[in-house]
């Protein structure tokens, strides 16, 4: 499959992804070719829907597979993988999501003093 994306001059494949809630998806697929200048551009429409729908599911497990985080449940999280279709590299830049909770009850308040009588 991705030979095929090669074949048609992309260098670079860039695949966002974002869960939480207990689902995870795939969510855009962009490609880059070089343009006639040397330089790496992002080419539209580059990715074929057939390919991004035989790909998802690989992606999904590859994800999971190689982040230590659990980016599907709860607040999840979200990132990026860059495929070089030079060489095959992959790699994944993952952000995660988190909510850290404080509950404060020892403080003492110009409010609750003036309610006491002590102001």
């Amino acid at each position: 499959m991705l030979r095929e994306l090669k074949d048609n001059g992309l260098v670079r494949l860039e695949v966002s992804y974002s869960g939480g809630g207990d689902d995870g998806c795939i969510d855009t697929y962009s490609g880059y070719e070089i343009d006639e200048n040397g330089k790496e551009k992002w080419s539209q429409d580059s990715v074929p829907e057939k390919f991004q729908q035989e790909f998802d599911d690989y992606l999904y497990y590859f994800i999971s597979d190689n982040i230590e985080w659990d980016w599907i449940n709860n607040d999840g999280g979200y990132g990026t993988i860059t495929i070089d279709l030079e060489t095959g590299k992959m790699t994944i830049d993952h952000s995660q999501r988190h909510v850290e909770e404080y509950y404060y009850d020892n403080i003492e308040s110009e409010l609750e003093k003036s309610l006491n009588g002590s102001s």
